[in-house]
């Protein structure tokens, strides 16, 4: 049940980054608050991961701080919540596998000369693909 939530979530958050190149931060919540509730309905892993989970998107939000927006802030807050559903180690396993992809796909762009080194992207579509794959086991 919970990827299917999240699933939609990302599929949801994927639209607005790519159209608006921000997220909507109620649904976010919205979302949030309905992971907690349902993990203690059904839960699937420990409140230590769960909060670990969240630790790794309130730390991306502290280097959106930092680096003054370089990363998106709403990419940060919507971790918090993917944390939620996902626990500390698959949350990490879906950052590490969007970052891979986002890379690559930056790279690729770079090299076709479709953007430059400092230009932004969404990266919300590349955490649904890592879940997307998380779910059907390719990695």
């Amino acid at each position: 049940m919970q990827n299917i939530i999240l699933l939609a979530l990302l599929s949801w958050c994927s639209l607005e980054d790519v159209k608006q190149k921000k997220l909507t931060v109620l649904y976010i919540l919205m979302f949030g608050v309905g992971g907690m509730f349902l993990h203690m309905v059904a839960p699937v892993c420990s409140i230590f991961s769960i909060l670990c989970g969240m630790l790794l998107g309130l730390a991306l939000i502290f280097v959106s701080m930092v680096t003054r927006g370089s990363v998106g802030l709403g990419d940060g807050l919507l971790l918090v919540v993917t944390g939620v559903y996902l626990g500390g180690s698959r949350n990490l396993e879906l950052l590490m596998i969007g970052l891979l992809l986002a890379a690559f796909w930056s790279l690729g762009l770079v090299v076709v000369k479709k953007k430059k080194g400092k230009q932004e992207i969404a990266f919300v579509p590349f955490l649904l693909i890592s879940h997307v794959l998380m779910i059907l086991g390719g990695v």
